[in-house]
C-alpha cells in the first residue's frame, strides 16, 4: 500500500471551500491498494480536523478496478460548513453538518442493464443530505 498527500488544484485559486466531484474538498490523502490487477484507490478526507472551525469534510472517495474503467465507486462522509456565530452553533450543533454519499456499480463488460447508481444517503436523523 502507498501513500501520498494529494492536493488537488482548485478551481478558484487556494479557496479550501472549493470542492471535488461528491462535495468534498480539493485536497485529501490518496492510498493505492493492490498493485496488479484489481486496485482500490482512495481518498481520504480530514480537513475537518485539520481547518477546526471553518469549512470542511470527513469522510473517503473509493474507487475499485480491475485493469480498466471503474467497477465500484463510494463517496461518502460528512461535510461541514463552519461555524459562522458560536452562539447559533452551541443552539444547533447539527446545522453545519451534511451528509455526502454517492454510489456507484458497473460491470461494463455485461453491458448497461449490471449497472446501479445513487445518491440517496442510507442515513437518517438530524443531519441533512449534502446538496452537490
Amino acid at each position: 500500500m502507498t501513500q501520498e498527500n494529494v492536493s488537488s488544484t482548485p478551481v478558484d485559486g487556494d479557496d479550501p471551500q472549493t470542492t471535488t466531484a461528491g462535495c468534498f474538498p480539493a485536497d485529501g490523502y490518496e492510498f493505492t491498494i493492490g498493485n496488479q490487477g484489481p486496485e482500490i484507490n482512495m481518498i481520504l478526507h480530514l480537513s475537518v480536523l485539520t481547518n477546526l472551525g471553518g469549512p470542511g469534510a470527513f469522510g473517503v472517495e473509493l474507487t475499485g478496478s480491475i485493469d480498466g474503467p471503474p467497477i465500484i465507486e463510494l463517496r461518502t462522509g460528512v461535510i461541514f460548513s463552519g461555524i459562522d456565530s458560536v452562539s447559533d452553533f452551541l443552539n444547533n450543533p447539527f446545522e453545519p453538518f451534511s451528509i455526502a454519499f454517492e454510489y456507484l456499480f458497473d460491470l461494463p463488460m455485461f453491458g448497461e442493464d449490471f449497472a446501479y447508481e445513487t445518491t440517496d444517503s442510507p442515513v437518517d436523523g438530524p443531519v441533512g443530505d449534502a446538496t452537490c
